[in-house]
């Protein structure tokens, strides 16, 4: 059987926030795909979605929600408001990481006393572990002076790469990284900074540069994860050119303004 387990925030949320806080979404969220609000930050389904159908396996469950949860294809440790960065948000990448390890030794040790474990060492050995995290961390670093940003992208960048090495230490062997998008282009950012420098299609350009410098040292470190560990296999995806490529050719899906916030 197939088995992922992801590690994110809001972009890859499935409910992970809503059941840790015991917070009710409202609609409209879950209103295009689901009919009804599902703890997911999104009208419809988010990416790790798409990836469970393609793969003809059920939506991911997020690790805190226990009623009703099949963990049988893994588990989503995703929540929305999470940072790579220790101590900002209560779900940071470390704390997620952190969960599934006590996940996998709590599971292989149902199996050893006899009972049914969720995932069993073949399917940890064999899993997809997907990391999309860093948009909030990248957001923050525009409040910071710009003579900061190299180093702190670094040291974000530097963590993610201490979580893919515990990962792998503790079995993991298949990994997906996702880039951050075009913070730029998020209407909720281009409303808040409009005395900012726009490009030809109304993003901020400031905020698009730091995004597309956090992916180059994600990319470069995925680099080094496949020549450092033995037996990795690391894809790495851009997930800045798929998104702004949405907001520059808007029309093409259907849309007239390509950063103006949806209306319900």
């Amino acid at each position: 059987p197939v088995v992922l387990f992801n590690f994110g925030d809001s972009n890859s949320d499935t409910g992970g926030v809503a059941a840790a806080g015991g917070i009710h979404i409202m609609p409209p969220e879950g209103r295009t795909y689901f009919r009804r609000p599902t703890g997911r930050l999104s009208d419809g389904r988010v990416i790790i979605d798409f990836i469970c159908a393609s793969l003809k396996t059920h939506e991911l469950n997020p690790y805190l929600k226990a009623v009703g949860s099949d963990y049988s294809n893994g588990v989503n440790f995703a929540m929305a408001g999470s940072t790579v960065s220790h101590g900002v948000s209560p779900y940071s990448l470390n704390v997620q990481v952190d969960q599934f390890v006590y996940f996998k030794r709590r599971s292989l040790e149902l199996i050893e006393l006899g009972l049914k474990g969720p995932v069993n060492k073949e399917g940890f050995e064999n899993a997809l572990y997907m990391m999309d995290i860093g948009h909030n961390d990248v957001a923050g670093v525009m409040h910071t002076p710009s003579d900061q940003w190299d180093k702190k992208l670094r040291q974000i960048v530097g963590e993610i790469g201490d979580a893919i090495r515990i990962l792998y230490d503790n079995g993991a062997r298949k990994f997906w990284i996702h880039g951050t998008g075009a913070l730029g282009c998020l209407p909720a950012l281009v409303v808040q900074e409009k005395g900012g420098e726009h490009d030809a299609h109304g993003c901020l350009a400031s905020h698009n540069r730091a995004a597309q410098a956090f992916n180059k040292k994600l990319s470069d470190l995925c680099d080094e994860v496949r020549l450092r560990l033995k037996d990795a296999t690391v894809v790495y995806t851009d997930m800045f050119a798929i998104k702004y490529g949405f907001v520059a050719n808007h029309t093409k899906y259907g849309m007239n303004n390509s950063i103006k916030k949806c209306q319900w």
